[in-house]
C-alpha cells in the first residue's frame, strides 16, 4: 500500500469515527432536551435520527420517541410506522411494541403483515403489541388467523394469539359458532395454553348461547385450575338470573375441574329446588370426591 492509499484511508476512517460521534452526541442531546422538558426539541432531533447508519443510535431514537409520544397525539406513530422497515430487527421489534403502545391503529394491517416471516422475538413483541391495541388490533388479528386466504400463514397467527393473551378470548368465542369440536381444535387450543383465569372470565357469559354453550364448557374445563374461582364467581352470578339452563352448565364445568374448592358452594346446592340442578350438583360432587 503506498502513502497515497494509505493516507485515503485513514481519512475515511477518521470521517466514519467523526459521523459515528456526531450521532451519539446527536442522540445524547436529545435525550438531554427531554430531560430538561423540552419535549418538542427532543422529538425532533430524535426523529432526524431516524435514518442515522448506526442501528444503536436508530435504537435510542426509537426508545426516545416512544417515550414522548402518547396515545392522542399520532405524530409519533407516523414517525415510527416506516421504520416497521428498518434494517435491524431490534430496532423493528422495539417499533413494534411502541406501535401498540400507541394504538397507533394505521400501523395495524403492516403489522398483521410481519406475522407470517415473524421469528420467536418478533412473535412476543407483535403478541406485546397486539395485547396494547385491544379489540382494535385483536379483532384483525382474528380476522386473518382464520381467513380461508390465510390458511397457510394459520400457524403463526396462532402463535401471536397466544402470546398477545387473554384479551383474544372475547373475539375468539365467537368462531366456534356453526363448527364442529374438530374443527374448532386449533382456537381451543390457543385459549388453552393462555391459561389465564381472564379466559375464562370472558368465556362463561357465552354460556348463554345455546350455539356454542357446549364447547365453551369443554374449553373452560381444560384451563385447569384457574377457571376455578371464575367459575365460581359465574355460578354465583348466574343464580341470581335463575337460569337453570347456565347454572347447569357452571356445575358441570366445576365437576370436569376436580377441585376440592368448589366443594362448598355446590353443597350449598344441594337442596335447590330445581330437581335438574340437584342432579348436576350431585354428579359434580361425585366427580370430585369420587363417591
Amino acid at each position: 500500500m503506498n502513502m497515497q492509499q494509505h493516507s485515503s484511508r485513514l481519512a475515511a476512517l477518521m470521517l466514519l469515527v467523526a459521523l459515528v460521534l456526531a450521532a451519539c452526541s446527536g442522540i445524547d442531546k436529545a435525550e438531554s432536551l427531554y430531560q430538561e422538558g423540552d419535549k418538542a426539541a427532543a422529538f425532533d432531533m430524535s426523529a432526524s435520527l431516524l435514518e442515522d447508519d448506526d442501528p444503536k443510535v436508530r435504537l435510542r431514537a426509537v426508545k426516545l420517541i416512544g417515550r414522548i409520544g402518547n396515545v392522542e397525539d399520532r405524530k409519533a406513530g407516523g414517525v415510527l410506522h416506516p421504520r416497521l422497515k428498518d434494517e435491524d430487527s431490534r430496532v423493528r421489534r422495539e417499533v413494534v411494541r411502541i406501535l401498540g403502545r400507541l394504538r397507533y391503529e394505521p400501523a395495524v394491517e403492516d403489522l398483521l403483515d410481519l406475522v407470517p416471516g415473524a421469528d420467536e422475538e418478533m412473535v412476543r413483541a407483535l403478541g406485546d403489541a397486539f395485547a396494547e391495541f385491544g379489540k382494535l388490533g385483536i379483532g384483525p388479528l382474528v380476522e386473518r388467523y382464520d381467513s380461508p386466504g390465510h390458511r397457510n400463514d394459520r400457524s403463526a397467527y396462532r402463535k401471536v394469539l397466544i402470546q398477545t393473551g387473554p384479551g383474544v378470548a372475547d373475539s375468539l368465542i365467537p368462531l366456534l359458532k356453526g363448527k364442529s369440536f374438530f374443527e374448532n381444535r386449533d382456537t381451543f387450543d390457543i385459549l388453552k395454553r393462555i391459561r389465564n383465569p381472564r379466559v375464562a372470565t370472558l368465556m362463561l357469559p357465552y354460556l348463554a348461547d345455546e350455539e356454542v354453550a357446549e364447547q365453551v364448557i369443554h374449553a373452560i374445563s381444560q384451563l385447569g385450575s384457574g377457571a376455578v374461582d371464575p367459575t365460581l364467581r359465574g355460578l354465583r352470578d348466574t343464580q341470581k338470573g335463575d337460569d337453570l339452563r347456565v347454572i347447569e352448565a357452571h356445575l358441570r364445568i366445576l365437576g370436569e375441574l376436580k377441585d376440592a374448592r368448589a366443594v362448598e358452594t355446590l353443597e350449598a346446592l344441594s337442596k335447590h329446588p330445581s330437581e335438574r340442578i340437584r342432579d348436576a350438583v350431585d354428579r359434580a360432587l361425585f366427580q370430585i370426591r369420587g363417591y
